[in-house]
């Protein structure tokens, strides 16, 4: 009796970890769900003005802010781009503000510089990407641009300790004096 109490035991212990795996592996593949370009394209067509579309490249306003979604399916990344202003007009005392942001409170965004433009930036592979995270980029991407100059925030957050109580200023981002990056 007590050898056939003892094979029930493992039976029921060998059955309960089978159960224990089977649902990490279900939880693990329910998670693992891959960001689309048709996804992330619909996401800034709900949440955003569309300016010009075609597959993998979005231009639209979104908070202000004109900027574009670049993907490429082939090397799974992505990138949201707004451009600022000319990079090389800027003064030293501007450049390190851009550059201390970038460390302390760009958050996810960065300040990115590409042919003379100073951008606001996120640039992530696509297919991890979770729609909250591209919500949250569409966010950080347009308060980067819009706190150029003043605060150099892509949000609430910053590194060193403070929070940033200024409230951001609009400029103009659609590039200098009329001329469009895109």
């Amino acid at each position: 009796m007590m050898i056939e109490r003892e094979g029930n035991g493992m039976k029921h212990l060998l059955i309960t970890f089978m159960l224990f795996l089977s649902c990490i592996t279900m939880g693990a593949n329910v998670s693992a769900a891959t960001m689309s370009q048709a996804e992330m394209e619909k996401l800034v067509v709900e949440n955003a003005e569309v300016i010009s579309q075609k597959k993998g490249y979005v231009v639209f306003m979104y908070n202000k802010v004109k900027m574009a979604l670049i993907s490429d399916v082939r090397h799974d990344r992505m990138r949201i781009i707004a451009p600022i202003t000319g990079y090389l007009d800027l003064a030293s005392g501007v450049k390190d503000a851009v550059m201390e942001s970038n460390f302390h409170s760009a958050l996810d965004a960065r300040y990115a510089v590409s042919e003379n433009v100073l951008y606001s930036a996120f640039i992530h592979p696509m297919s991890p990407l979770s729609r909250h995270q591209l919500k949250s980029a569409l966010n950080q991407v347009s308060n980067l641009a819009l706190t150029f100059g003043s605060t150099y925030t892509s949000g609430e957050l910053d590194f060193d300790g403070k929070t940033q109580k200024q409230k951001p200023r609009e400029i103009g981002v659609s590039f200098s004096a009329g001329s469009s990056v895109f």
